[in-house]
């Protein structure tokens, strides 16, 4: 227990700016493999600060407030980590350059045009969605939206390759085939209790999407790196919201537990 613990606080140390105050003695390479486990709790955690914040907002200001300033939340818990990642994969993979230049590219912390114009659409993507999705459901959605950028990040790391001779890519190829097991079954847990047999449909859906994601990044540069799972998180979330939209649109909500819970006024 104090071992899993332990990867569970530098998993989340790592993936926010939350501090994490504790004695973690030492700590190794293998406490991060094995703590990538605990991504999609990561991921319920930061929406967790979301919707807490969407909630005090909308108390005194009118909702789209809510959802800017959830979004403002977002990005300050994880000091926009992700969307950081997205805006250096689209500089590198579309600057139509060598497989070597794409790489530096992405290293160089500079952002160019076609880093701005993804991160503008990924957070014009979100805010229309969010406005979009039926005003008793949005809480569920922005709680929900972190957890879906966490939960398929096996599907861009697993046995992957990282591109670099040198660099960081402490989750890309390194995560055993129990650990990605564990972190599906999170996210089913969790996409099963928001959405019920949707939420299984979704995230196989959402499953296949980064793996796609994965190989048409790995064409392209050789492999997987930091960037690209950040890249892939943010992607997924707003994937997650386009789903819902649809499904909303032709079946009705796919509300789960806490639909129901929401409806009965709890």
């Amino acid at each position: 227990m104090k071992t899993q613990l332990k990867r569970f606080f530098l998993t989340l140390g790592f993936m926010t700016r939350i501090p994490v105050n504790v004695d973690l003695g030492e700590v190794k390479d293998e406490d991060m493999h094995k703590g990538f486990l605990y991504y999609p709790v990561v991921g319920l955690i930061i929406g967790l600060v979301d919707l807490a914040v969407y909630l005090l907002v909308t108390l005194v200001l009118p909702e789209i407030f809510g959802i800017i300033f959830a979004l403002l939340a977002n990005f300050c818990v994880t000091g926009a980590f992700h969307l950081d990642g997205l805006s250096d994969t689209a500089d590198g993979i579309y600057s139509a350059r060598t497989r070597e230049r794409m790489l530096e590219i992405m290293k160089d912390s500079r952002i160019g045009t076609n880093g701005a114009i993804a991160m503008c659409f990924d957070i014009m993507l979100k805010v229309a969605g969010l406005i979009s999705i039926e005003s008793g459901m949005k809480w569920l959605m922005i709680l929900m939206m972190p957890i879906a950028g966490k939960m398929v990040q096996g599907a861009i790391v697993y046995k992957a390759v990282y591109p670099r001779e040198k660099g960081i890519g402490i989750y890309v190829g390194t995560i055993d085939r129990g650990t990605l097991i564990g972190t599906i079954l999170f996210g089913l847990i969790f996409m099963g209790a928001a959405f019920f047999y949707w939420g299984i449909l979704m995230y196989v859906v959402l499953f296949a999407f980064a793996y796609l994601f994965r190989v048409y990044i790995t064409g392209k540069i050789g492999g997987i790196t930091g960037d690209v799972m950040g890249a892939g998180s943010e992607l997924s979330e707003v994937l997650l919201l386009i789903l819902v939209l649809i499904i909303t649109k032709y079946a009705g909500f796919p509300t789960g537990v806490w639909g129901w819970l929401a409806g009965a006024g709890f």
